[in-house]
């Protein structure tokens, strides 16, 4: 299997996460928990619509500074999820099996 094919197959797999208020992520990259709390609309200059997630985060790591919530844009989070550094646990009881 050539990259290409490999990278469209992740695309593929991220199309199908379906995302919804109230799922929680676990990203093992940068330690922390937290829940879907709002899907945002956001209009870009370079690609169109694109939507964003709010996170509400329960757990990070043990530093001072770690913020209670943040924004993650959602294509990047599909993928992440597809690729396995972002665990996915959903409300609606879909999930994503490599």
């Amino acid at each position: 299997m050539n990259s290409e094919t490999s990278f469209k197959d992740l695309q593929k797999a991220a199309e199908d996460v379906i995302l919804s208020v109230g799922d929680m992520i676990i990203d093992h990259i940068e330690d922390y928990r937290g829940f879907l709390t709002k899907r945002i609309h956001h209009i870009d200059m370079v690609e169109d619509d694109i939507y964003l997630w709010e996170i509400k985060l329960f757990k990070t790591t043990n530093r001072k500074d770690s913020p209670s919530t943040t924004i993650l844009e959602e294509n990047g989070l599909k993928l992440s999820i597809a690729i396995g550094t972002v665990e996915w646990h959903s409300v609606t009881g879909g999930t994503f099996e490599q």
